[in-house]
């Protein structure tokens, strides 16, 4: 147990990283050389191969392609694995499983920073246009869908958000989207 909270641990440092997640953010959608990587960031090689490895070893990059320069072997690193688009990082399979503690710790804080300013807004007598400047909003919906069909609405909903995120230049306010949909349980047979 102890040895999978140290992973833990490990995986929330390298995640809350600046420069960690600098690197995970320059290779989300193509496979770059530590030199490579260090020209984007204005950063010396040498500072980044430790750093690297750690993500090699906590999976949170791979080598996508091995190329023989010379005597030497160029490795590209890539975190594209994490990443279905261009902006939302997932952590799934066998990383999720080894690290679902630090996953499932994750997920309950960003939860609760949206409970905890939703509570505050409910406490607050509000006048219909103060309800109009709420900071947070908590919408439950049970709908019949087949599993392939579930899977779509909840791309959908990525897509939906994604592309609000990149629409014009005018002025706007950051939202968290955390987004859980499960299959609701069956009551048991009486």
């Amino acid at each position: 147990m102890g040895d999978k909270m140290s992973s833990n641990f490990e995986l929330m440092k390298l995640l809350f990283d600046p420069k960690m997640e600098s690197i995970l953010q320059t290779i989300k959608t193509k496979g770059k050389t530590v030199k490579e990587i260090a020209e984007e960031l204005n950063e010396k090689p040498s500072r980044l191969y430790y750093p690297i490895q750690k993500l090699v070893s906590t999976g949170l990059i791979q080598i996508s392609e091995e190329k023989k320069k010379g005597n030497l072997i160029e490795k590209y690193y890539t975190s594209r694995h994490l990443f279905d688009d261009e902006e939302v990082m997932h952590v799934e399979g066998d990383l999720a499983i080894r690290n679902s503690d630090f996953l499932l710790s994750m997920i309950l804080l960003s939860l609760n920073k949206g409970i905890t300013m939703l509570r505050r807004d409910l406490d607050v007598e509000s006048t219909p246009q103060e309800l109009e400047k709420s900071r947070a909003m908590y919408t439950e919906y049970d709908a019949s869908l087949t599993p392939s069909e579930w899977r779509q609405v909840n791309e959908e909903i990525r897509r939906i958000i994604r592309d609000r995120d990149n629409a014009n230049n005018q002025e706007k306010t950051e939202y968290t989207f955390s987004i859980l949909s499960y299959e609701k349980e069956s009551k048991p047979a009486e």
